[in-house]
């Protein structure tokens, strides 16, 4: 008769075991000196072998011949208990038998010393499952047994076990098995003359999750009796897509083809595959172009392969590949609540490819990283731009070094319409809304007159500096900054419409943020931003000026507006006399 792999090839001696050395140490060391705990608590996720631990216990603490702390398999006592004819060891499974009877029956034969060997061991599958009854009546035989008695009890849930149980016992957690130690531990079924595919081992372990039990099951479904183990065989069996098609639809999104990524979830639903287990899978493969962009390494990826890995990750700037995994992820968390799987994953690909539409902070991060990306690459003069920035590299032409003298101010083009001044794909039209486009680069009036043919130059009056007799107040200065800025630095103007002034002080003028809207302070504090508003505000109110945008804070709010009533007060005495200002509501300021 037929025997599934798992059970043919259970381990009989903790040296067979795979993984858990930590545990496997323990045990053998507790069996080859005799100091045999009363109760044992096996705690871990499915298939990491807790009740073959158990069962090689039972035989290594009655083996007559023990050999370093293993069973011999050997003796009589072995025997009977690998042959299930004795009784003297009883498994039970707590999932079938979990009232308070069933536990009373069997705590009734705990006086019956054992028989034909040394100790009486009871073995407890899924004892999270007994009834509070069935625990009531287990406590006192399991603090106290006869000195014969063992108790092991295993468990996928150990947070569902009562605490005086837990106190009672010797805990061992079976950790999940690592897919190196799983294919070292498939290659062993292969008979003389059949080969395994080193793609289809690797599937089969990153499938089974740790759990040694659940790769045997998929590998008694995939390997022929004859025949040879492949990865299109172990594909068809999981209902997943090759790594072709994932690095396809990565790259789809990657470039913002919608359309492309639809006619390949197209043709993934045609072929029968399940929605679910590729956004799982997709979910894997972002993940290890993450490591592979990071530590230059895939996860779990062949040598052939870390190449490829490496490449796609070169191409995708890594907040955009973080914010693609979020996304992913939380799409994947939604397939439970739809019956429409399709709709979610096209609403995936498609906010994906639709990046810039998007306002929250991860993907305005993502296409700043990848706007900067695609500058680099155009201001190096490479042929293509990366694959993340869908858009053509446009005639720059050599600026002479005097070109942005030559150029007045008033002809600086909009910053606000560079990104769409690229030629863009055709096959998707990207609208950037400028209320969330950051300024693409730290000098970009040069690099947009760069872009601009030489034109002849017109003269334009320069702004007339403030002379020593003209004063300018604080708030003069900022509003005449804002006005200039609307005009010549419109991306920078946009985000700090966003914030509220906050005053200024011996020079230094603040702009505060909401919590909500904090995000922007990194942004205009770049070195090359915070210099353009200072040069600005240096020029209008005729002294040094500097910038900070900080968070808001509510507790100095009251004394910024005192301090900027008094500056109020002082610009108006300077007008007309202070003795003709009368100042009513509030508090009045000192002095």
């Amino acid at each position: 008769m037929y025997q599934s792999l798992y059970r043919t090839w259970r381990p009989h001696t903790f040296s067979e075991m795979v993984g858990q050395e930590h545990v496997v140490r323990t045990l053998k060391n507790q069996a080859e000196k005799g100091h045999i705990a009363h109760a044992y608590l096996f705690s871990g996720s499915r298939g990491t072998g807790k009740t073959s631990a158990a069962r090689i216990l039972a035989m290594a603490i009655n083996c007559q011949s023990p050999r370093e702390g293993d069973p011999c398999l050997q003796c009589e006592a072995c025997q009977n208990l690998m042959s299930d004819t004795t009784l003297d060891v009883i498994e039970m499974d707590a999932a079938s038998n979990s009232s308070v009877n069933e536990i009373r029956d069997m705590l009734e034969r705990v006086n019956y010393p054992p028989q034909f060997v040394r100790r009486k061991v009871y073995i407890i599958d899924e004892v999270h499952m007994l009834s509070n009854a069935a625990f009531n009546a287990l406590l006192k035989t399991l603090e106290e047994p006869p000195e014969y008695m063992v108790f092991i009890l295993a468990t996928t849930e150990p947070q569902k076990i009562p605490a005086t149980i837990l106190s009672r016992c010797q805990r061992f957690d079976f950790g999940r098995i690592r897919e190196s130690d799983i294919i070292a531990r498939l290659r062993v079924a292969l008979k003389p003359g059949q080969n395994a595919e080193e793609e289809a081992l690797q599937l089969i372990a990153s499938s089974a999750e740790g759990s040694m039990r659940d790769a045997w099951s998929l590998m008694d479904m995939c390997l022929d009796e004859e025949g040879d183990l492949s990865e299109q065989r172990v594909r068809e069996a999981l209902g997943t897509v090759d790594k072709g098609f994932l690095f396809s639809f990565a790259a789809a999104l990657a470039r913002r083809q919608a359309r492309e990524a639809f006619e390949l979830i197209d043709q993934m639903l045609q072929s029968g595959k399940d929605i679910q287990v590729f956004l799982k899978d997709f979910s894997a493969h972002l993940r290890q172009l993450i490591a592979a962009k990071l530590a230059q390494s895939g996860p779990g990826a062949p040598d052939e392969r870390l190449a490829r890995y490496r490449q796609q990750a070169d191409e995708i700037p890594l907040d955009k590949l973080v914010w693609m995994l979020e996304r992913a992820v939380r799409a994947e968390g939604d397939l439970r609540w739809v019956s429409q799987q399709r709709s979610v994953l096209e609403v995936y690909a498609l906010s994906v490819c639709e990046l810039g539409e998007q306002s929250d902070p991860m993907a305005l991060q993502a296409r700043l990283t990848e706007l900067e990306q695609a500058l680099a690459a155009l201001s190096s003069g490479a042929v293509n731009p990366p694959q993340g920035a869908p858009i053509k590299p446009p005639a720059i032409a050599a600026k002479p070094a005097d070109t942005a003298k030559a150029v007045p101010q008033a002809t600086v083009p909009d910053t606000d319409t560079v990104p769409a001044s690229y030629e863009a794909e055709e096959t998707i039209p990207q609208v950037v809304p400028p209320a969330f486009v950051p300024e693409i680069t730290d000098n970009i009036e040069e690099n947009a007159v760069s872009a601009v043919p030489e034109p002849a130059p017109v003269p334009s009056p320069e702004p007339e500096a403030p002379t020593s007799t003209q004063e300018v107040s604080p708030k003069q200065a900022w509003n005449s900054m804002l006005e200039r800025a609307k005009k010549e630095l419109p991306n920078i103007y946009s985000m700090m419409s966003e914030g509220k002034f906050g005053g200024s002080k011996d020079g230094l003028y603040q702009l505060r943020f909401p919590p909500d809207k904090q995000f922007y302070i990194g942004f205009l504090m770049a070195d090359a931003r915070r210099a353009q508003i200072e040069d600005i505000l240096t020029k209008e109110g005729g002294q040094p000026a500097r910038f900070e945008a900080v968070g808001e804070n509510t507790a100095p709010a009251q004394e910024d507006a005192r301090r900027l009533a008094e500056q109020d007060i002082q610009a108006l005495s300077a007008v007309f006399g202070r003795q003709n200002i009368i100042v009513t509501g509030g508090d009045k300021p000192k002095g």
